[in-house]
């Protein structure tokens, strides 16, 4: 027991020296910290102005560079601009460079590939044009001839103008053999060429052989302008009368109209939105004379107006129409446009040849444009813009539509309405129910602040509601005028004045002068009254005569539409007199 106890105190001796130690060990940490402290503390204000002299000095550093990054911002500025412009110079001329070299290249390959076309085309047009009349030398156009076709033995025309010397020089069969190189390397145009030549040299029934050659040729997709002269030739008998070619014609006309209805199933849709169309934009005004309408019908009056321009449209086409169908065919006209067509036959140019030409004019723009793409492109869809095939749809829409165009015979417009006139009167009838469906029952008409929707047959209603109205505004009407006004504001301060004198001033001066302003207040007022009434009686009359002249107005307004909107009758007899 003896001995626990004393292990037990030893144990605890050596806990407390443990921790004098640790105390003593803190207490010398915590004077290091005081020293610190007290250094710290010492330290403080020597930072705080150190610091204060640092930011004063980078405040004014800071302040410099900021003025001279100001300076220098205004020259970077300046820089970039430069860049730009730089930038905007170099590709210009960049464009300018490729497009003179490319205008270079292309030039020396059209004239060095193409150099022969351009003669060739001249001689041929010679040919065709002088041959019949002995103008030029036979053996010289011949060496010519044979000169570009060995040069050319690529292109249609070569060979087809070589054919007509061979067979100028009657030489069949090596006529023959150029006819059909020519066919083979451009079937259409070298049958027009034979067609064109032969109806030049009078040999017509050759000619009409050829026209029923170059109809196998075409379709309804692409028939090409020249179909329209070729067109007018038959019509106004220009290819004779032979019967044979009426039939192959027709039925050639025949199988393109199935073929537009083939791959154009809402055609006959379009030409009746055409004919819609053509009737809404025909320039036409009545010449009706309204009077009151456009000034107490403000708001109806140009629709009014329209509807009665629209509804005698039907009579004026009709009598277009009637005229047309009546009209002879020209003559002169076709001679003219068969000669043109010769000449654009052969100055045609073949594909490749017209996109290399086509590059040419490209570059010039470029040049001239200083290298400026996007003006060049501009100029270029402008001046050059891509030309598909024509179609007979597209022809045929265009002859049907299209009013005082010299280059459309009347013939032509004739024939093309034949064919559509179905759908034409479609277009005409949904033409007359789109203004028929803007007409209105009753239209408002507002006078001298009284308004109302009515139609001619409620005259009588339109004058009640009128009277009612006056009577309403009767008062208002009385407060307009200001002479009545001046006199009420006279009476009041009358009254104001005897009420003043009653109760406060009783001053008899200030009574008699009130009593003189009402006095002479109220008379003139009753005299003004009697004046304002019978200038409102004038005016109720007046605006009551107006009410009537404008619903009569309108009767007739009505009364002419009506007449004219029968006209429609008119104009699909006229359409059906091609459609017989």
């Amino acid at each position: 027991m003896a001995s626990d106890d004393a292990a037990e105190r030893a144990r605890l001796l050596a806990e407390i020296r443990s921790l004098e130690q640790r105390i003593y060990t803190a207490q010398l940490e915590q004077a290091h910290l005081e020293e610190e402290l007290d250094y710290l503390v010492e330290t403080i204000p020597v930072l705080t102005s150190a610091a204060q002299s640092m930011s004063e000095e980078v405040t004014s550093d800071v302040g410099v560079l900021a003025k001279h990054i100001e300076g220098r911002s205004i020259d970077a500025r300046d820089l970039l601009q430069l860049l730009r412009d730089v930038s905007e110079k170099y590709f210009t001329y960049k464009n300018l460079s490729t497009a003179t070299k490319n205008l270079t290249q292309f030039t020396d390959e059209y004239y060095t590939k193409f150099q022969f076309f351009h003669e060739l085309r001249r001689i041929s047009l010679g040919c065709v044009m002088a041959v019949d009349g002995n103008l030029i030398s036979q053996e010289t156009t011949r060496t010519k001839v044979e000169k570009a076709y060995l040069a050319n033995t690529d292109y249609w025309l070569a060979y087809a103008a070589s054919a007509v010397m061979l067979w100028w020089a009657d030489e069949p069969e090596a006529a023959d053999r150029a006819m059909r190189r020519a066919l083979l390397i451009s079937e259409r145009k070298s049958a027009l060429f034979f067609l064109f030549c032969n109806l030049k040299f009078g040999r017509r029934d050759t000619a009409m052989r050829w026209y029923a050659y170059y109809l196998g040729c075409i379709r309804a997709n692409d028939v090409g302008e020249e179909f329209q002269y070729l067109l007018e030739a038959r019509l106004a008998g220009a290819l004779g009368g032979d019967h044979g070619l009426e039939i192959r014609v027709a039925a050639k006309v025949s199988d393109m109209l199935d073929e537009i209805a083939v791959y154009d199933i809402n055609f006959d849709a379009k030409v009746a939105d055409d004919a819609r169309r053509f009737m809404a934009t025909k320039a036409h005004t009545t010449d009706f004379d309204f009077f009151y309408l456009p000034e107490y019908c403000k708001e109806g009056f140009p629709s009014m107006k329209q509807l009665l321009s629209d509804a005698e449209k039907n009579e004026i086409v009709a009598r277009d129409y009637q005229k047309l169908y009546q009209e002879d065919a020209d003559d002169d006209g076709v001679k003219e446009r068969l000669e043109d067509s010769i000449y654009n036959l052969i100055e045609s140019m073949d594909p490749e040849e017209e996109k290399l030409y086509r590059r040419i004019r490209y570059n010039e723009l470029i040049v001239a444009a200083k290298g400026d793409i996007h003006t060049a492109d501009q100029a270029f869809e402008e001046r050059y813009p891509e030309k598909g095939p024509v179609g007979f749809a597209d022809l045929l829409r265009k002859w049907a539509f299209t009013e005082d165009d010299v280059n459309i015979l009347p013939q032509t417009r004739r024939f093309a309405i034949e064919k559509l006139a179905p759908s034409i009167q479609n277009g005409t009838r949904k033409f007359a129910e789109d203004y028929r469906a803007k007409e209105q029952e009753r239209y408002p008409i507002t006078v001298d602040g009284w308004s109302m929707s009515c139609n001619e047959n409620e005259l009588p209603l339109a004058k009640k509601s009128f009277l009612e109205f006056y009577r309403k505004h009767s008062l208002t009407n009385y407060l307009k005028d200001k002479f009545v006004l001046i006199w009420l504001g006279m009476i009041a301060i009358g009254i104001v004045g005897l009420v003043v004198a009653g109760v406060w001033v009783r001053q008899p001066a200030l009574i008699v002068i009130s009593m003189l302003l009402v006095l002479v207040g109220a008379f003139c007022l009753w005299r003004q009254l009697d004046s304002v009434r019978m200038n409102l009686l004038r005016r109720k009359k007046k605006d009551l005569e107006i009410i009537t002249r404008t619903l009569e107005e309108m009767g007739r307004w009505r009364k002419e539409y009506r007449a004219a909107d029968k006209g429609t009758e008119a104009l699909q007899q006229a359409l059906g007199l091609f459609a017989n």
